[in-house]
């Protein structure tokens, strides 16, 4: 049975692959094997990838909650919104769980020649790193070549600028992405010693399991939540579940404007995400 992948290409339906992402949210394998049954009743000819996603979440859904809501990760970063910020605020809460000292800077920073606009800095062990935050709104598209070279090229300014005492000196420079790199992107990147983070990309380190390692599911898994919701969480600085679990209600209501009744709705939900 042939599908249609988000790029356009065809490949035979492989129900190892609906395993193997079920398996990544922590399900239980008879929840595995029945939702992955009732999958492959399903699935057409022609049928594109993406909606056998969608077949799959909604099966989920009726098996559990809170595993739907990990398996939804993908989208769940795409409703971060089109500027790419709240990603960039994401990424630094991942880095913070994985013990970095990780934030979002305000302004630009002072390079030899130029000064750059960054989408992050994280330090661990004395070093420090520059982040470079690609938020892609389609993840079937990718990081290019150019992108990865505009990325370099700033870092090393930065390097030189810091040499001449205009600004802090960075040891490393990532690119995390929640898409993937383009071959000569990726060969480039590692080339010259740029740590690439992309959606499967290393295999020990990928994007995904830096989530999944640690739980750290953003506040956008809940389908219950409002986009406006959203905005008043992140702009208060909570980007995770975990972090929203760890909050005391009257300080999140404090902090968000929302409603107590609100916040204890949206805590519990989160525990599920976190815990279940």
């Amino acid at each position: 049975m042939i599908i249609i992948k988000g790029d356009g290409s065809k490949v035979e339906f492989n129900p190892m692959n609906i395993r193997e992402s079920l398996a990544r949210t922590g399900a239980a394998q008879s929840t595995i094997d029945r939702v992955t049954d009732k999958v492959e009743d399903q699935v057409r000819d022609g049928m594109t990838t993406k909606q056998i996603y969608d077949i799959v979440h909604s099966e989920l859904k009726k098996e559990n909650t809170c595993v739907a809501c990990r398996y939804n990760l993908r989208g769940a970063i795409l409703r971060f919104g089109p500027t790419g910020f709240l990603f960039e605020q994401y990424v630094a809460s991942i880095l913070r769980a994985h013990g970095y000292e990780a934030h979002v800077p305000e302004g630009e920073l002072s390079g030899a020649c130029v000064r750059h606009e960054i989408d992050g800095i994280a330090e661990k062990n004395g070093k420090r790193i520059m982040i470079e935050a690609k938020f892609r709104r389609n993840y079937h598209d990718n990081v290019n070549l150019k992108d990865t070279m505009a990325t370099w090229s700033r870092f090393i300014d930065l390097v030189d600028g810091a040499a001449q005492g205009k600004g802090p000196h960075f040891d490393e420079v990532w690119i995390v992405t929640n898409a993937k790199f383009s071959d000569r992107a990726y060969t480039f990147g590692t080339c010259k010693g740029i740590k690439m983070v992309g959606w499967n990309v290393p295999k020990e380190k990928s994007f995904a399991s830096l989530v999944d390692e640690e739980k750290l599911y953003p506040i956008t898994v809940l389908d219950e939540l409002s986009n406006d919701e959203i905005q008043d969480l992140s702009t208060s600085g909570i980007t995770l579940c975990k972090e929203l679990v760890e909050t005391p209600s009257d300080e999140l209501s404090e902090r968000t404007g929302l409603r107590p009744a609100r916040t204890e709705e949206i805590i519990n939900m989160c525990q599920v995400v976190v815990e279940g």
